[in-house]
């Protein structure tokens, strides 16, 4: 049912301040940072974008002392149910995506939303635990979202029901 999830390296063309932004949301200035966001949604050209047929893709813009990448889903791409690392933020760039929180003892649904254009979502966990924000997403259409995590997020547990 799940694919493999493809890595690509994000090429930007114009001198966007990635490592301000990281900071920005480290430091949780959200406000701040969706401001910045909304610049770098100007400069973004699809072109440097991977998308990958009937699944999502991460394209890392960097993966050092925090992860930030530009993720692009395909209309029904879906993840399986994971945890993150202390900070997870997401911000919808273009598209809408529906996200399902879970009960992490038991794996059962305590409720779902909707993301669209234009909204993010943070979340604050526990630091050092890579369990932090059940949940699982999928993409109503096709979106691109960007996502920050104060920790790579492939090392986030994973959850089958």
């Amino acid at each position: 049912m799940f694919k493999e999830i493809k890595n690509y390296d994000y090429i930007h063309t114009t001198g966007f301040d990635f490592q301000a932004l990281c900071e920005l949301l480290a430091n949780e200035r959200h406000d701040l940072a969706v401001e910045q966001i909304k610049i770098l949604a100007q400069e973004i050209e699809s072109k440097n974008l991977y998308f990958d047929k009937g699944n999502y893709s991460r394209n890392v813009i960097s993966n050092n002392d925090c992860w930030l990448g530009l993720l692009c889903w395909d209309k029904g791409a879906i993840t399986r149910i994971h945890g993150h690392p202390e900070q997870s933020f997401i911000y919808i760039l273009e598209g809408s995506l529906s996200c399902k929180s879970f009960d992490k003892e038991v794996v059962t649904e305590l409720h779902s939303n909707k993301l669209k254009n234009g909204e993010f979502r943070y979340n604050k966990g526990i630091k050092g635990k890579m369990d932090n924000y059940i949940h699982q997403i999928s993409a109503t259409q096709k979106s691109i979202s960007l996502h920050y995590y104060s920790d790579n997020p492939t090392k986030g547990e994973i959850f089958d029901i």
